[in-house]
């Protein structure tokens, strides 16, 4: 659950910076929130250094914020909406994978054949048996519900022959 909340705010956020970095692009030259004009220079100071910047520098280091937030953001965005699909669909396998399949929802009323109309409370069918209850010894369970019949017999262990690679002799 909170990956799905993060994943939802990672394509807010990523979307937010991406129009933090339009509107950058379209503010001209700024400095402080303020607008400056030709002549006027920007001092900014940065851990104790100062750089001084003339309008149309300035103007140039808005250009290339604005960008960096605009690429930034889209691929915030675009990384956090593959991130949603993924939770989304593993979210759904899961709830497909703990429904059983081939039984009516639960709740509501078994469906009926050939679309007539069928009473509350009656089955067409017996269910199934549990996984695990006793059967013919050999074989397969018939069609648990979710899961197919392998295609493959079972396993059975044999004694290993006298032959080739075989020394009854050999010491383990």
């Amino acid at each position: 659950m909170k990956d799905l909340l993060y994943s939802v705010l990672g394509v807010v956020f990523g979307a937010g910076i991406v129009f933090g970095g339009i509107a950058t692009l379209n503010s001209g030259a700024e400095c402080g929130g303020k607008s400056m004009s030709a002549g006027e220079t920007c001092v900014t100071t940065n851990k104790g250094s100062s750089v001084e910047r003339d309008a149309a520098e300035q103007e140039a280091q808005n250009k290339r914020t604005g960008w960096m937030l605009i690429g930034g953001g889209a691929v915030m965005g675009i990384g956090s909406a593959f991130w949603l699909r993924s939770n989304l669909r593993s979210r759904r396998a899961r709830r497909a994978a703990t429904s059983p399949q081939g039984y009516p929802p639960v709740g509501g009323p078994p469906p009926a054949p050939n679309g007539l109309p069928q009473a509350q409370g009656q089955w067409q069918q017996a269910a199934p048996a549990p996984y695990g209850s006793p059967q013919a010894q050999g074989q397969w369970p018939q069609r648990t519900p979710g899961y197919g019949a392998p295609a493959y017999p079972p396993h059975q262990p044999q004694a290993p022959q006298p032959g080739a690679g075989y020394n009854p002799n050999y010491r383990r």
